[in-house]
């Protein structure tokens, strides 16, 4: 780097505020376009980079959806996907149980007891009397 001369100064700071004007005419051209592009006529002249954009954020979310779920999987966690698969199973047994309605058997009547006769009081019996 040269050796600065204080006679050069004022050019320095003119140049550095030239490039600087510089600078800031491109971010706001940018900023400008930005903002039209934001407005409703700015949308209506690019549809086709809106319906990439949005293709691309579809395309996006099903590689993150399709990347947790092969770590769920690796990891023994149960899926969504799982979850539907025993639902369908479980409706299909249910349907297999509950086929055609069968009569349940008749009962077999229980056997009563024998009805045992009815204790009847004792009667007194007169006791032998000795013989004289």
């Amino acid at each position: 780097m040269a050796k600065l001369d204080f006679s050069e100064l004022p050019y320095l700071i003119v140049g550095a505020v030239v490039v600087f004007q510089e600078e800031l005419m491109k971010s706001a051209d940018q900023l400008v376009e930005k903002g039209k592009s934001m407005t409703p006529e700015g949308r209506k002249k690019r549809p086709d980079e809106k319906k990439g954009l949005v293709s691309k954020g579809d395309d996006f979310s099903q590689i993150i959806a399709l990347t947790v779920q092969r770590a769920l999987e690796n990891l023994g966690i149960v899926t969504r996907g799982d979850l539907r698969e025993l639902d369908r199973r479980i409706d299909a047994l249910e349907r297999k149980i509950s086929g055609p309605v069968r009569k349940p058997p008749k009962p077999i009547p229980a056997k009563k007891p024998a009805k045992k006769p009815a204790k009847k009081p004792a009667t007194k019996v007169p006791s032998p009397t000795p013989a004289p």
